[in-house]
């Protein structure tokens, strides 16, 4: 009974194994692709050069293309390179835009950082600064995606002959401004930093989503550049989908607030302090920023939303006293959405430390 028993189960074992290797949609069923690129008709000569830089091992099935953006949502690969140099967006519905936040993305140029403004990421346009000083180099830092940097020499972006400053204007090269020491640095992986100045990072990741500054044709590119970009794309690919979230910021209070700010430029010690707000009713807000040392300091308020309501900015070049008054209305919020205002204190003194006191006071409006 037992060795009767003992066949039968062999048999509907090899029958199962027959079953599944004869199961022509599990063994036809293509793998999905490791990347989608999607660049516009005028970005066409960027977008498929970019496309033959990433092939891998000669694996050309696992990278498709994407005429458009909501094409590249729905491809069904692991990363959407989205080709963005220009300013101009292509519309996108609420429900794309909801939809990108459930994928890995890597975005090129400002149009990229405008995006993920758009999905409340501080990797954003009104994060980023652009130009850069002598010709396009890296420095690679030890990051979270891609861990200890394999060379730690300077990394020239482009090939066969030194790039003028001008022409480097003309690439609309960008880069969040992101301090060594900042406060950014607990939610943005810098990935390389511009060689002629740390405090800006041109190749950021902040959750799934990477930021890449330098919007030119792959063909430019040096083969050392090359290999970081598609590094980089293959690292986000393998690494373990996150779930999207923005980053929490301590809410501040009215009151007073003293604080030291380091010379402009100093990657040791901050050159520059964010206050962060949220309002759930209409409010008057004033600040009032009294400093000494640095003659030359600067006062910003805005909200984080895409109008930039209520951007207002003041500078002091001879040591005055500056002030910010705004009355945030019920519609302000409304258009904010669950987006932080934000107040800065910048120090553009190259060579003085200043010495902050900063009044701010939170009331119900006039």
């Amino acid at each position: 009974m037992r060795a009767a028993s003992l066949v039968w189960c062999l048999m509907m074992l090899v029958r199962g194994i027959s079953l599944s290797a004869a199961d022509p949609e599990t063994e036809n069923k293509p793998l999905p692709p490791r990347c989608v690129v999607y660049a516009s008709e005028a970005d066409t000569e960027i977008g498929s050069s970019l496309f033959r830089a990433l092939y891998s091992n000669g694996k050309r099935e696992r990278f498709v293309k994407a005429q458009t953006i909501e094409q590249a949502v729905e491809s069904g690969a692991d990363v959407l390179v989205l080709v963005l140099p220009t300013r101009d967006l292509p519309k996108l519905e609420k429900g794309t835009l909801e939809s990108l936040k459930k994928h890995k993305i890597v975005g090129i140029g400002y149009g990229a950082a405008q995006l993920f403004g758009q999905l409340g990421l501080e990797i954003n346009g009104g994060a980023c600064a652009h130009g850069v000083v002598g010709p396009p180099s890296l420095t690679i830092v030890k990051n979270e995606l891609l861990g200890e940097p394999k060379h730690r020499k300077p990394l020239l972006v482009l090939q066969d002959r030194p790039v003028t400053e001008l022409e480097a204007a003309k690439l609309d090269l960008i880069a969040a401004f992101l301090p060594p020491r900042g406060p950014e640095a607990s939610v943005v992986d810098v990935i390389a930093r511009w060689t002629s100045d740390w405090n800006y990072a041109p190749i950021v990741r902040q959750g799934n989503c990477i930021l890449i500054g330098i919007p030119a044709p792959a063909t430019q590119w040096t083969s050392a550049y090359s290999d970081l970009v598609r590094e980089t794309c293959l690292a986000l690919q393998k690494r373990k989908m996150e779930t999207f979230s923005t980053a929490r910021w301590e809410v501040t209070k009215s009151g007073n607030y003293e604080f030291n700010l380091a010379p402009l430029g100093s990657t040791d010690m901050p050159f520059d302090k964010t206050y962060y707000f949220r309002f759930s009713e209409a409010k008057g807000f004033r600040a009032e920023l009294e400093h000494k040392g640095s003659n030359s300091m600067m006062l910003l308020f805005s909200g984080q939303g895409d109008g930039r309501e209520h951007w207002t900015r003041m500078d002091a070049r001879q040591g005055e006293t500056l002030t910010i008054n705004a009355e945030i209305s019920g519609e302000d919020i409304k258009k904010l959405g669950d987006r932080y205002w934000t107040l800065q204190v910048t120090n553009f003194g190259d060579n003085m430390p200043a010495e902050c006191k900063l009044t701010i006071t939170i009331e119900e409006p006039q």
